[in-house]
């Protein structure tokens, strides 16, 4: 049987997300959607068939309503740790590193909104 090796629980969802490639240079940057198929604290699968190689740096946008319906917008950095290329649907498995936006949140909150 498959034994569970993460950390932090992941979640099933289907929450569209907008993510780049981190350039240096910001005006040739492009960006794609994707749709998380898996999210937890410490990372998500992102389905997609815009594929980054292993070790990249990705920008994920997250835009949700908060508890008082407030409109949230969260960066979140994060390293391509793996590839799935040959079986459906095809994407990266992403570990965050760092998130911008939170202001007086935690993630793990706003990762429940978000998956509302």
């Amino acid at each position: 049987m498959f034994e569970e090796k993460r950390k932090f629980k992941r979640v099933a969802s289907n929450v569209r997300i907008r993510f780049s490639k981190q350039q240096v240079d910001k005006e040739t940057e492009e960006y794609f959607q994707g749709v998380a198929k898996d999210c937890g604290l410490s990372g998500i699968f992102l389905a997609t068939e815009h594929l980054m190689p292993k070790g990249s740096i990705v920008s994920l946008d997250f835009e949700f309503f908060d508890g008082t319906g407030e409109k949230v917008s969260i960066q979140a950095h994060a390293v391509v740790r793996w590839i799935q290329r040959f079986r459906k649907p095809k994407g990266m498995g992403l570990e965050f590193y760092e998130f911008n936006g939170l202001k007086d949140r935690n993630f793990e909150d706003c990762l429940k909104h978000l998956l509302k």
